[in-house]
């Protein structure tokens, strides 16, 4: 038997918006990260976004860094957690390590902080300020993603009650996995998917070795347009030169 229609009273008003919408669209698709950055920033409250990939059970490799606050701030910390091998430390190591494809696993910092060594806090937590974090652990067919949200001035608990923070994990583990299903090239690309395609090429090229007269030959752009690209790159990457354009991309 069809249910009745609800009442006036019942009747649900929930709607998504349109940066939900610009979300979905642009899921698999290479400008995916602007809406997405902008969801967790503007909705979620969160001040900086890490995303790491653990494809071995054994090496993790950056996704994704962006502070909202100071690009460097982003660019170190997810720098010395690749490089330095400071991973080893992350008292979720394990659970991203082991986690099973389709498993989903959301950790609160408060669970967390007693597992975490006081070096490790001052590090990642002290001394960028950030007074809350909220982990997602995802597994997948290709590897595992490692989600992790900050806050600076207050908890998560100020902007999502536990339940929302359960569904709210559950839909980024989906999100994040499912645009690197569909789009795996950019697994490959690391921190430099985020860029514009532009951005990207010129710092392709960069690491190539190419000079600036070549790259604008090759892309059919200005010499000029090729410093512009490549200074916007450097700024959202937070680094400010080749040598360390070398060293993000091999960590």
């Amino acid at each position: 038997m069809a249910k009745p229609p609800l009442a006036q009273a019942e009747k649900i008003h929930w709607q998504p918006n349109l940066g939900q919408l610009q979300l979905l669209e642009a899921l698999g698709e290479p400008d995916f990260f602007e809406p997405f950055l902008n969801w967790l920033h503007q909705e979620l409250g969160a001040d900086q976004c890490m995303i790491f990939f653990c494809a071995d059970g054994e090496k993790v490799t950056t996704l994704l860094f962006k502070d909202f606050v100071s690009a460097t701030s982003g660019k170190t910390l997810a720098e010395s957690y690749v490089a330095e091998r400071r991973y080893l430390e992350d008292p979720n190591f394990e659970r991203l390590k082991n986690s099973q494809p389709n498993e989903v696993t959301l950790i609160r910092f408060a669970d967390l902080i007693r597992e975490m060594g006081p070096n490790y806090k001052k590090r990642y937590f002290d001394e960028p300020g950030f007074q809350d974090k909220l982990s997602v652990i995802y597994g997948s067919e290709l590897g595992n993603f490692y989600i992790n949200l900050y806050r600076r001035d207050s908890s998560f608990d100020s902007v999502l009650s536990p339940e929302q923070q359960q569904y709210t994990g559950h839909l980024l583990g989906l999100l994040v996995s499912k645009h690197y299903q569909l789009n795996q090239s950019q697994l490959s690309q690391g921190p430099l998917a985020f860029l514009s395609e532009r951005e990207r090429q010129v710092c392709a090229a960069v690491l190539q070795g190419k000079k600036n007269e070549w790259v604008a030959h090759e892309l059919n752009i200005a010499a000029s347009s090729v410093v512009t690209y490549r200074k916007r790159a450097y700024e959202k990457l937070g680094i400010s030169s080749r040598a360390q354009l070398f060293a993000l991309c091999q960590s």
